[in-house]
């Protein structure tokens, strides 16, 4: 089922710069609707074996499980489980933790008040060992993973809602691996995520954090020490109900911004990083009314090269797209890509169907579904015609063979032959969409060859090659013939007439 549509048209980005916005369909596939009260999702190749697998959490369920990627078209999902009795799941992260090569999950729950790991034991299906990282936790909203102190490895950091803390447990090594924990944020009433981004550019990552109680964004500077010493610095303390922030160099110069989703205030916005000592912050807000919010995941969702915002709604049950639309401050297009996902909450943005464009995951906690909508956005142009030219030649002479197609969204067109003896032609155009593409050939020895042609739009979505045009070349095998004797039967077209349709024919 078609969901929506963006329509094409042409806006200024923030650089002045013309871009045109073609339109992207998006078509929404259900990959489970026994996912109860999806919690959280994300999106990685679990099983390395080059598909994109989803990974969720579920609370009312108690599990965490990933759905692989079997292909086809749609899309085919098997569910496994990584644990069914985790109570009250709510975050799920993949990683590769002990360098191994092969993905590890870090998870958290509200119930079991836990932050964990299962290591990948390999076997087929594959088994997983738990590791606890944080008993105690309590209400663990968020599980995260970064390698926060630039040692090489991989640390693991949660939000826990009810002892209100951002949290790091520094991966130390060893096997099994030793954790050592250290407290970022204390009395951050109601914390519920937690990011890793070199908010002042001294090349030290800092972490940044939301609470929905206190209503509040904050950072805090990594001052380098051992052990760190964490700076709190206030972005915003009145964000109504602050649920989620993420990081992106949303404007392009060169520091990192803040997007936030505020839940009580059913609000989006956007924090822009002016730098300074204490750094000073600007607020751009995105969307208002969008009840619920929980998610704003910055992405080029169009490739237009600015930042577009995905976002989720639970109250309005909303999966959104704020289409960037460029101008100074931003300006933002909001696109509703489902207005009944019911209770919309995770989210998650990649490419799943590895055709170049950028997907949207979801689950719904109170329909208990899992989906995802498909972008078209560099759906191919269609596959060209058959070549047409002649059928048959002679080596050494150059031929002209011509072809057509068209593309989904009017863009123009680059062609490229393949002449059937190893040799492709350079990209020939750009054409409009619907016009013919020609190109010239010479063949130098005696064969038959099967022509094809595919074509590339502008977005650099290629289609499919053609049917083949088979084309014979037979070699001149009398070219030596001397040619007083071709030009006497030149000169006496009615004697031996059929010997000399042979020889002109091969000459």
């Amino acid at each position: 089922m078609i969901i929506c549509i963006i329509s094409s048209f042409t806006n200024v980005n923030s650089n002045n710069i013309a871009v045109e916005t073609i339109e992207i369909s998006w078509e929404k596939h259900t990959i489970d609707n026994d996912f109860d009260y999806a919690f959280g999702v994300y999106a990685h190749d679990v099983d390395s074996d080059g598909n994109c697998d989803i990974l969720g959490a579920s609370q009312d369920g108690d599990f965490l499980a990933w759905w692989r990627n079997d292909g086809g078209d749609p899309i085919n999902w098997t569910k496994f489980f990584i644990d069914d009795h985790f109570d009250g799941a709510t975050s799920i992260f993949a990683v590769d933790i002990d360098g191994d090569l092969d993905t590890d999950v870090v998870g958290s729950a509200w119930h079991a008040n836990e932050i964990a790991l299962w290591i990948n034991e390999g076997n087929n299906p594959i088994s997983w060992s738990k590791h606890i990282i944080k008993s105690g936790f309590y209400f663990a909203h968020e599980a995260y993973c970064y390698d926060l102190d630039m040692d090489g490895d991989v640390d693991i950091l949660g939000a826990s809602s009810n002892s209100n803390q951002i949290a790091w447990w520094r991966n130390d090594g060893g096997y099994p691996i030793t954790w050592t924990e250290q407290i970022i944020g204390y009395n951050f009433g109601g914390a519920k995520s937690v990011r890793v981004a070199d908010i002042d550019n001294d090349g030290l990552s800092d972490v940044i954090g939301a609470a929905i109680l206190d209503d509040d964004i904050i950072w805090w500077r990594n001052s380098g020490s051992n052990p760190i010493v964490w700076e709190e610095n206030v972005i915003v303390n009145d964000f109504n109900g602050a649920h989620r922030a993420e990081v992106c160099d949303l404007d392009f110069d060169g520091d990192i911004d803040i997007v936030g989703a505020a839940y009580h205030g059913g609000e989006i916005s956007w924090w822009r990083n002016d730098g300074g000592d204490p750094i000073s912050w600007t607020k751009h807000v995105v969307a208002t009314n969008f009840k619920g919010a929980c998610i704003g995941l910055p992405i080029d969702i169009d490739a237009d090269g600015d930042v577009d915002i995905v976002g989720t709604a639970q109250q309005a049950n909303n999966v959104v797209v704020f289409r960037n639309d460029g101008g100074n401050p931003f300006k933002w297009t909001k696109i509703i890509i489902d207005t009944f996902f019911i209770g919309a909450w995770p989210g998650f943005v990649y490419d799943i169907d590895s055709d170049g464009d950028i997907d949207i995951i979801a689950g719904a906690s109170f329909a208990d579904k899992l989906a995802w909508w498909e972008s078209d956005l560099n759906q191919q142009p269609l596959k060209p015609g058959r070549p047409t030219g002649p059928p048959s030649g002679k080596a050494g002479e150059e031929y002209i063979f011509s072809c057509i197609t068209t593309d989904s969204y009017n863009l123009d067109l680059y062609y490229q032959f393949d002449w059937g003896d190893g040799n492709l032609s350079e990209w020939i155009g750009p054409y409009n969409s619907g016009e013919k593409g020609s190109a010239s050939y010479i063949w130098h020895e005696k064969g038959t060859y099967n022509i094809r042609v595919k074509a590339k739009n502008t977005k650099g979505a290629e289609s499919e090659w053609s049917d083949s045009l088979i084309v014979s070349m037979p070699k001149n095998k009398i070219l030596n013939t001397n040619p007083l004797f071709l030009q006497f039967l030149e000169n006496h077209p009615h004697l031996f007439p059929i010997l000399r349709q042979i020889l002109l024919y091969l000459g």
